[in-house]
């Protein structure tokens, strides 16, 4: 219920000129985020949302993911062989293969770097909205997009069977 009740939120981001949000997509990936120092990966990846996720997570998991970026950027440093198997990595490399020749020690970290993911791909047939990835839709976002409006309507007609 609180994942539905969360997508019935969901709104496009807009500029002040209701054009798509110039927001960039937030570095979700390890390759990405052992090239963040760990200052600009608290300033400008966790802290901005650190007042939705106190609303979900006691305050140590949020400063566990935060210290899970430190132990990644010292596991590439210390371990040439894992450094070399995450820079192999690019643009392309999928979420969950990134992230699985890691151990499992950072799966709270992958845990929050993918509900970011999550927030940013485009999964609305209308070609402006949740377009800051400046992606076409495919048949696997058309289906995402079944699935967050067929919560969302679940969601709403729950509420409207409860008045009645």
């Amino acid at each position: 219920m609180g994942v539905i009740a969360g997508l019935s939120g969901v709104k496009a981001q807009r500029d002040g000129r209701n054009g798509p949000s110039d927001l960039e997509v937030p570095p979700v990936l390890p390759h990405q985020l052992t090239k963040l120092c760990h200052g600009f990966f608290v300033r400008d990846i966790l802290e901005p949302y650190c007042n939705h996720l106190s609303l979900h997570w006691p305050v140590e998991k949020i400063d566990l993911v935060e210290a899970k970026h430190r132990d990644l950027i010292k596991l590439c440093k210390d371990d040439p062989v894992m450094r070399a198997t995450i820079d192999k990595h690019d643009h392309k490399t999928m979420f969950d293969d990134a992230w699985d020749v890691l151990p499992s020690r950072f799966d709270h970290l992958r845990s929050f770097c993918g509900g970011l993911a999550i927030v940013f791909p485009n999964t609305t047939s209308v070609k402006s909205n949740f377009s800051i990835l400046k992606w076409e839709m495919d048949a696997n976002r058309t289906g995402l997009m079944h699935l967050s409006l067929e919560g969302i309507f679940q969601a709403k007609q729950q509420a409207i069977l409860q008045v009645l």
